[in-house]
């Protein structure tokens, strides 16, 4: 039917964490037998062990705690695609870490196709988990989107044009009630108990199926669509509708080049925390974002989050590159603009990843000069036109800052990245070795250990590599 995936391994609460989701049924189909007839087998042993009632119910998993709620709730995302590879799914991501710091619990994330009867299946297994439910994906317009009536169905909760959300439609398209085509004029159905979320960047509106006792809300599957919804109208009804807290004051801090265990420790070591703050990190290419959320906005609680960041910094700042919400390459800009400097890289190993991830970042027109790729250092000593000493054979630490110093000078004294080829120890381990600076500052070189499979190699280096290059220029 699908996957079923814990969201802790990317993205963690570091209060109120709640047990795993993988149930016996979770273990069943996690061991690549997604299929229906395996999904009843395991349906059938939660119901002999006990696990789980015959009566398929949406009890409320709403928890207090001191001053602050709590709420569970489970993800489906649907799409064949997903399934077959041609996407990944970044909507989990996304969503716990939006609902996360606001007092929702994530017990779970599952993809599945576009099929009626595993969405059924879907709900039945996520219903037992929480009774909130998000589905993403299969309101537009296609055959293939089924998301709005199969929730119908399931729910015997029916639909009704919506006035609203077709006069929206209406102006979206510039066309009178009896010119919009029937199967675009289907995207105003709304549940006739529950609400419907506006979409002024799609289509679709969203859907919200309430009766009384379980909450579904389905998002639609595009992120420039689902993102800004979730943002700005699903967080809202929530909400109202379950009394947690709405967006309050919070403060992230972006890491890179240390691993969320090492943060989790010293938090768990070191900080203390009031009932009232929430903190939440997510992890992704060797970076590490830490958000701190308090229910407030006033002065006096952003300078409650300032004292937690200064807490956190005296254990672990060198790591951090912004707590202004600027990515790691955004970083590397700023400061090359403080330093009215400019930047050239050159890469083996990391197959010009570096250069492409800094391509399109805001600054990158004015302050990146340009990039070299080779597949070995002497083709990258030729295109810097750097004559190699064939009477000896210089280091990899030393070639690749030679290489960095070559790349420096040919561009007048700019900054230069260097990412050297991989190297082999006599044990067989693999590394990278890294360089960074310019002429004029001197040169600092790194050594990076890697795996041998491409993507995890690339994006390890693109993050060592900036990073490297941040410290310098700090």
């Amino acid at each position: 039917m699908g996957l079923i995936h814990e969201t802790d391994e990317s993205v963690r609460g570091f209060t109120n964490r709640r047990p795993s989701c993988y149930t016996l049924l979770g273990e069943v189909m996690r061991r690549n037998y997604c299929n229906g007839s395996c999904f009843l087998v395991g349906l059938l042993l939660l119901l002999i062990s006990g696990r789980l009632s015959p009566a398929v119910g949406m009890n409320s998993h709403v928890v207090t705690s001191g001053e602050r709620s709590s709420l569970d709730y489970f993800i489906i995302v649907t799409g064949s695609e997903l399934l077959r590879g041609i996407y990944a799914d970044g909507h989990t991501q996304f969503i716990t870490q939006t609902l996360g710091p606001l007092g929702y619990r994530c017990r779970g994330s599952m993809s599945i196709g576009d099929v009626q009867r595993d969405l059924f299946k879907a709900l039945d297994f996520a219903g037992n988990q929480a009774s909130l439910i998000l589905t993403t994906g299969g309101l537009g317009p296609t055959s293939q989107d089924i998301t709005r009536k199969a929730l119908s169905d399931y729910t015997k909760i029916e639909l009704k044009e919506h006035p609203q959300a077709l006069a929206d439609l209406e102006r979206r398209f510039s066309r009178t009630q009896g010119v919009l085509q029937p199967i675009l004029r289907d995207q105003a159905l709304a549940p006739t108990e529950g609400t419907y979320l506006a979409n002024p960047n799609g289509t679709a509106v969203g859907v919200v199926f309430d009766d009384g006792q379980r909450v579904i809300a389905a998002l639609p599957g595009p992120p420039r669509e689902l993102q800004p919804m979730v943002k700005n109208h699903l967080v809202p009804y929530l909400s109202g509708r379950f009394g947690l807290r709405s967006v309050g004051n919070s403060l992230t801090m972006r890491f890179a080049a240390v691993g969320q265990s090492r943060i989790d420790q010293v938090i768990r070591d070191h900080l203390t925390f009031p009932k009232d703050l929430v903190v939440w990190s997510s992890f992704k290419a060797n970076r590490v974002d830490v958000t701190f959320s308090l229910p407030g906005n006033s002065s006096q609680e952003a300078k409650r989050l300032k004292s937690f960041e200064n807490d956190l910094l005296e254990h672990v700042g060198e790591y951090m590159y912004s707590d202004k919400g600027s990515s790691l390459e955004e970083r590397i800009f700023e400061l090359l603009e403080q330093q009215n400097a400019q930047l050239v890289v050159c890469e083996i190993a990391s197959g010009a990843s570096v250069a492409s991830s800094l391509l399109g970042t805001k600054g990158a027109s004015e302050r990146f000069k340009g990039a070299y790729s080779a597949p070995s250092h002497p083709e990258l000593a030729r295109l810097l036109g750097y004559v190699l000493n064939s009477g000896r054979q210089a280091s990899p630490g030393k070639f690749i800052r030679e290489m960095a110093w070559a790349a420096s000078e040919k561009w007048r004294r700019t900054w230069s990245l260097v990412v050297g080829p991989v190297t082999l120890s006599d044990n067989g381990s693999a590394s990278v070795w890294i360089a960074a600076g310019s002429v004029g500052s001197g040169f600092v070189t790194s050594k990076i250990g890697v795996r041998m499979g491409s993507k995890l190699r690339r994006a390890r280096l693109v993050t060592f590599a900036l990073d490297l290059l941040r410290k310098q220029l700090k």
